[in-house]
């Protein structure tokens, strides 16, 4: 009994406390500026509150807690005694919150990327720049294009700039749809693909995590590709290998493994309750944009488990790394030094087998490269090699 009240009570308090961290971020970080009209020109960022202005709104919101949650009953005076203690606890949760959230290297250097944001193949997609060549960002498991901010504008001053939600997450997120196994996510990359007028055009194929392995897999099936880059690919040998290494993180990596009837009752319970669960999510974790997170929580269970047993868990990029190599495609494997998804010498041992294959480590990074460190990760997109397979491709 004790248990069940003490879960309520941590429950209530985050959401509590998510509800106060609202009103004070609000209009603080605004959300993608990519437009939807043809000019491409990006919104105006909402101006960040001034210290003033938070304290102000700290004030009132204690006020506001007092006040809400006083007992209309004869207990009035008894209730004064832990409502003003706990109206402050929630304030001051969220200001602690928010200075966190304010001193955090990834919120300090991301925006939201500009662009023109439209449909393609059935995937929501923010594209800018023009030219013959293109650069196609594949974000990661539970994300969004979202990931890819402002710093990577830069990147479409002389090609075309391609980044999709990809199928079942971000804004591609299809509460109906049961189709999300590798094949499913590659048709919908074709489709995208063919609707932009992609095809033919000397293309590099970039992605995070998940989506390094589906640019491994995507740029094995196309004749247009020059080169891919994967940041923090989960390079796993297959089920057992992957379900070890989400093991050995932790506890919460164990508990949202894709077996189970607790990780599919918790991601039922965020789907019926997704505006909620956004906010949760952003209270317990100050360290990633609002907007970031958000959206970690716009995905099914379909769509979590169809990356997980199709993708990840399913190995089959060798043969894929296999096909580039006979291609003459090169492929840069590029971690940072504390991630602990990729197996420890995977990339090395693959760089020793296959000639097309070249690393990149970050001393200093985790395995979220693309938002805490986008200059080293823009600097290798821009800076390697490219070869194409057909002789009159270019060079991305």
């Amino acid at each position: 009994m004790q248990g069940g009240v003490g879960s309520a009570a941590a429950v209530a308090f985050v959401f509590g406390s998510s509800v106060l961290l609202a009103e004070l971020v609000n209009g603080s970080e605004g959300g993608g500026h990519a437009t939807t009209s043809g000019q491409g020109r990006a919104g105006r960022r909402a101006a960040a509150p001034t210290i003033g202005v938070v304290r102000e709104r700290a004030r009132a919101l204690r006020r506001r807690m007092i006040g809400l949650t006083a007992p209309r009953s004869g207990l009035v005076s008894r209730g004064r005694h832990w409502t003003a203690p706990a109206g402050l606890a929630l304030v001051a949760a969220s200001v602690r919150w928010l200075v966190s959230h304010r001193r955090s290297p990834a919120v300090r250097s991301w925006r939201p990327g500009g662009g023109v944001r439209r449909v393609a193949g059935g995937l929501s997609v923010r594209t800018a720049g023009h030219g013959d060549r293109v650069l196609v960002l594949l974000h990661g498991l539970t994300a969004s294009g979202d990931f890819f901010g402002a710093r990577y504008d830069q990147l479409a001053d002389d090609r075309q700039l391609v980044i999709p939600d990809l199928l079942g997450f971000g804004r591609s997120l299809d509460d109906r749809g049961d189709g999300y196994s590798l094949t499913a996510q590659l048709a919908a990359l074709d489709r995208m693909a063919q609707e932009l007028q992609l095809d033919g055009r000397p293309m590099t194929l970039a992605g995070h995590s998940f989506g390094g392995l589906l640019a491994v897999h995507w740029a094995a099936r196309r004749a247009d590709v020059v080169r891919v880059v994967c940041f923090s690919a989960p390079l796993y040998a297959g089920a057992e290998e992957a379900d070890a290494r989400m093991a050995a993180m932790g506890p919460v990596e164990r508990l949202f493994a894709p077996q189970g009837i607790v990780p599919k009752a918790i991601c039922g319970l965020m789907c019926r309750q997704r505006a909620i669960a956004q906010w949760i999510a952003v209270a317990l974790e100050p360290r990633w944009p609002v907007t970031i997170t958000r959206m970690v929580v716009r995905h099914s269970w379909a769509s979590y488990t169809g990356a997980m047993n199709s993708v990840i868990r399913a190995g089959g990029w060798e043969a894929s790394l296999g096909a580039l190599e006979a291609a003459g495609v090169p492929v840069l494997l590029a971690d940072g030094a504390r991630d602990p998804v990729p197996v420890p010498g995977r990339a090395s041992e693959l760089a020793a087998r296959h000639r097309n294959i070249a690393l990149a480590t970050h001393a200093g990074a985790g395995h979220q490269l693309p938002i805490t460190h986008p200059g080293w990760c823009v600097e290798l997109l821009v800076s390697g090699p490219a070869r194409s397979r057909r002789a009159d491709a270019g060079r991305a």
